[in-house]
């Protein structure tokens, strides 16, 4: 630059320029303010300007100003934070990690030199030497830990349920249509043990009931309070219902309960242990896939969301049924896999191994546990099925889709005095009947006058998971005897004190009796009729004859 060009003053601020133009912020207000007091004080412009203006931007290193820091205090400094770390180390005392600050160390470098010490120069020296491995380092050895965890839970204090759908492929439903199907679990907590798991469609209640079943009976419970927790799903939120009647039947004092802890609305994080396995099972998909690869039918891009961000895939489309998915037992190689194998989990913010089976083993060997009734359990299907609000007269009849229904089972539990609203659902023209609550119980049963409208193969499926009462038991009987079954009037008999044992000894005693009745018959449609209604004549005298006897 031609000095002769400019004046002192224009120079000054080109000068200035050169020196502040890279820096931002307060820094380049406080530099601007500090050369402007200089010049103005002195009239000379400083020589870090005159030096930037050479290109050199270091000017406390080239203007002859001494470092802020000398060799001896920078020596003595890192010797001093290195030895503090260190017990054995003679050269300084040790300081505990919580009081390694470098206002610490500022403080006695000041007294044993004797000089004021710019502590700024320390905290840049800290960075430059890497200082901060002595400072953090901890006083004692410990396994690392996570700054956010959850507090762990005992085995079999907390029960998680969850659904998780499969991402990869889709099969083919009843109606035909490629659907994507989902898995059912249940998972303890503590140990980390898989204790069912099943593919479904959807997360209905019946599904959930079903599996809820399954897992009553997959192991023996321990006498203590167990926590259940499903998510906010509407078919499992209807579990109230059988663990209410789970718990009237089996808990005690001190003894086995079942509390329903249901997760928060949107609230993955009550339900963390469960989800976080999710991956794993997304991973064994490819194997299902591969088990499958002969009945590849095609492939297509699909999209899979994490957090609020889309991601595609592709997706694979498998010509099976889900009972041929349930029948090739993948999800029980999956299930096996999991609770045979060791993983690592993290517990109280620690990463640990075991294995969950084994976990569960150990503790359940020194726990008093108790087993539960298959005949109990398997009547909680009768839960599983959608519930509309409904009332039972004083008569004990309940008017549902514009037909009459009369209690049979359970009538005693309904007022004579007014009507009693109820929740029922309805099964091949029978109702079950529920209380009115959101954990209400089974009260009764009650029967249709009307036939049944469902397919015999709908009505068969439904047998084999529902044990049926006295009076269809009967009903049953009497119709493979050739006879066309009146419901108003069995159910007039069976109220009178008719029994399916009553009702095989009536049928020997009579039967050559009603084939007589039925070859006399000119319209043979009439058979089961006529068959039906001698057997009621014959039930009302072998009634009468049992009223004598007891009369004498």
């Amino acid at each position: 630059m031609n000095d002769d060009a400019f004046s002192l003053d224009d120079q000054f601020m080109i000068l200035l320029h050169k020196k502040i133009m890279d820096k931002k912020g307060s820094a380049k207000r406080r530099a601007k303010k500090y050369y402007l007091d200089q010049y103005k004080k002195t009239g000379i412009i400083p020589k870090p300007l005159l030096l930037a203006g050479e290109g050199v931007m270091e000017g406390r290193r080239c203007s002859g100003r001494p470092r802020s820091l000398s060799c001896d205090e920078k020596n003595r400094f890192i010797e001093m934070v290195k030895a503090s770390s260190d017990i054995d180390d003679p050269k300084f005392i040790y300081i505990t990690q919580k009081a390694r600050a470098i206002t610490t160390y500022h403080t006695f470098l000041e007294e044993e030199f004797q000089k004021k010490i710019s502590i700024h120069a320390l905290r840049r020296l800290v960075r430059k030497e890497h200082l901060d491995f002595y400072l953090k380092q901890p006083d004692f050895e410990e396994i690392p830990m996570d700054k956010g965890y959850f507090n762990p839970e005992k085995v079999f204090d907390l029960v998680q349920m969850d659904g998780c759908q499969f991402q990869y492929f889709k099969i083919k439903d009843e109606s035909g249509k490629w659907r994507k199907p989902q898995v059912i679990e249940f998972y303890d907590t503590g140990s980390r043990f898989m204790f069912v798991l099943e593919v479904y469609f959807s997360e209905t209640s019946l599904n959930a009931v079903d599996l809820f079943t399954r897992f009553l009976l997959c192991i023996s419970f321990p006498k203590k309070r167990v926590r259940l927790r499903p998510d906010r799903a509407k078919g499992f939120l209807n579990l109230k219902r059988p663990v209410h009647e789970l718990n009237l039947i089996y808990s005690l004092p001190d003894g086995f309960y079942m509390e329903p802890d249901f997760s928060g609305a949107r609230s993955p994080k009550h339900k963390a242990h469960l989800e976080s396995s999710h991956r794993s099972l997304h991973h064994f998909e490819i194997r299902i896939i591969k088990r499958f690869e002969d009945r590849i039918v095609k492939t297509e891009p699909g999209v899979i969301f994490k957090g609020n961000k889309r991601k595609h895939i592709t997706v694979t489309f498998l010509d099976i049924t889900i009972e041929e998915l349930r029948e090739s037992h993948m999800l029980e190689l999956y299930r096996r896999e999991h609770n045979e194998m060791t993983h690592r989990f993290c517990e109280k913010g620690r990463t640990e191994k075991w294995v969950p089976q084994q976990k569960l083993q150990d503790y359940l060997s020194g726990q008093d546990t108790v087993s539960f009734d298959p005949t109990h359990i398997e009547a909680f299907m009768r839960y599983g099925f959608d519930k509309k609000k409904a009332t039972v007269s004083k008569n004990k009849t309940v008017i549902f889709n514009k037909q009459k229904y009369i209690v049979v089972v359970g009538a005693e539990k309904f007022s004579r005095v007014k009507s009693t609203p109820v929740k029922v659902s309805c099964n091949n023209n029978k109702l079950y009947v529920f209380e009115d609550k959101k954990d209400g119980i089974l009260l009764g049963e009650a029967l249709c006058q009307g036939p049944s409208s469902k397919p015999a193969s709908v009505k068969q499926k439904t047998e084999k998971r529902l044990k049926q009462n006295e009076v269809e038991q009967i009903a049953g009987y009497l119709e493979k005897q050739k006879m066309t079954v009146d419901m108003g009037s069995l159910i007039v008999c069976y109220q009178n004190g008719l029994t399916f044992h009553m009702t095989k000894e009536i049928i020997n005693q009579n039967t050559a009796r009603y084939d007589h009745l039925a070859a006399k018959l000119q319209d043979p449609g009439r058979n089961g009729f006529v068959r039906f209604n001698a057997f009621v004549i014959d039930y009302n005298r072998y009634h009468q004859k049992m009223e004598r006897r007891n009369d004498q």
